[in-house]
């Protein structure tokens, strides 16, 4: 072996996992697409396979429906003593594999949980992976030596390896990952209408629960095709749920013409309020599954808390709050930025853990920042 690593593929995932194994090991590359394959070398990815060099792993990085394929095309050259895909729908892949494998002993799939969305080696970064689970999905004559190499690739670029079976897997990223696709993009697509203009009410919420409809539509369709079988009850129960709550409001607006209110902070009519139960129903459920969600190192949104800095917007701002709080002994687990449209300002919301939150207050007021509140 000449080489550490082969990556065949070096879009997103694949050269983002190129540039995270360079500093310290000897990574080859491979594209069908001569120019994607050179963006990828032009960033330091590593250096371009010429198609005999035997290497101890090698990585597919295609679009899923192509995984299969290639990776059998390079194990029958016989360069890695183990092969590993990153395909976001592994069960498929894995029956592709078993099929027409010399040696499925030595193919143990995967599948990192982390993406962007935009796509290519342009967007790549290095640090892609670093504290996202990272399913190790061995099948049923993966040797041991595969399934370790594959944990361990885990590891190196700071993800968390997680041991699934294939089948398994595809169940459990239809509902935390596909299924989150399909909402976003059917929020985003209410937004397609020459009635909204310019939007000049959106905020942070329109971001944040519209940010995975930017994702590539080509590359979704496969995705979601291959998993169709465990996507589509979720589909139909969300739009079950979405119907539910449409007819209710439908309801409660009937009953609210027929019965309006007579006055300033008049309550609603019985009739309303009854046909709001399913509304309330939907907003009480999806509270308590937000709560299951984790955000950062396994846990979840209650152990944290968000501080609201309210700071000019000019350059080193950010990087001053920052500052401010590290040299207080604040530690800051995650940032992020609102702008406030057409105002000269922004707002800071810096995570900090909850028991952390009065302290973190203090060391910013003291330091000269005007703290907003907290969320």
């Amino acid at each position: 072996m000449t080489a550490d690593v082969l990556v065949v593929g070096a879009g997103l995932l694949g050269t983002s996992l190129a540039l995270a194994l360079r500093p310290e090991q000897d990574v080859l590359l491979h594209d069908a697409a001569p120019t994607t394959l050179a963006a990828a070398l032009a960033r330091g990815a590593g250096r371009a396979w010429d198609g005999t060099e035997r290497v101890r792993l090698c990585v597919v990085a295609v679009p899923p429906r192509s995984t299969a394929a290639v990776l059998l095309q390079v194990q029958a050259l016989g360069v890695a003593s183990t092969y590993t895909h990153v395909s976001s729908v592994q069960s498929g892949v894995q029956a592709e594999v078993e099929a027409g494998s010399g040696d499925a002993t030595a193919v143990c799939g995967g599948h990192p949980m982390a993406g962007r969305e935009r796509s290519g080696p342009k967007a790549a970064v290095a640090d892609l992976f670093v504290g996202r689970p990272w399913a190790v999905c061995a099948g049923p004559a993966t040797s041991d030596r595969a399934r370790d190499d594959v944990t361990r690739l885990a590891r190196t670029v700071g993800a968390a390896p997680v041991d699934l079976a294939p089948e398994e897997h595809d169940r459990l990223v239809a509902l935390v990952s596909h299924l989150p696709q399909i909402a976003a993009s059917a929020l985003a697509a209410r937004l397609v209408d020459g009635r909204t203009g310019t939007l000049p009410l959106a905020g942070p919420g329109l971001q944040d629960t519209t940010r995975l409809a930017a994702s590539d539509p080509a590359l979704w369709r496969e995705v979601l095709s291959l998993n169709a079988a465990n996507l589509a009850p979720l589909v139909q129960a969300l739009a079950r749920d979405l119907g539910a709550v449409g007819d209710a409001l439908a309801a409660a607006a009937d009953a609210a013409r027929e019965h309006p209110a007579t006055g300033p902070g008049a309550p609603a009519p019985d009739r309303a309020v009854t046909a709001l139960t399913p509304v309330l129903d939907l907003l009480a459920r999806g509270a308590a599954g937000r709560a299951t969600v984790p955000v950062k190192r396994g846990d979840t949104a209650t152990a944290f808390a968000h501080v609201a800095v309210s700071m000019p917007d000019e350059p080193g701002q950010l990087a001053a709050v920052l500052t401010a709080a590290g040299a207080g002994g604040v530690n800051v687990e995650d940032v992020r930025v609102e702008h406030v449209p057409g105002r000269p300002y922004g707002v800071a919301e810096l995570a900090v853990r909850a028991a952390e939150r009065e302290r973190a207050e203090a060391v910013l007021r003291a330091a000269g920042w005007h703290v907003i509140g907290h969320r």
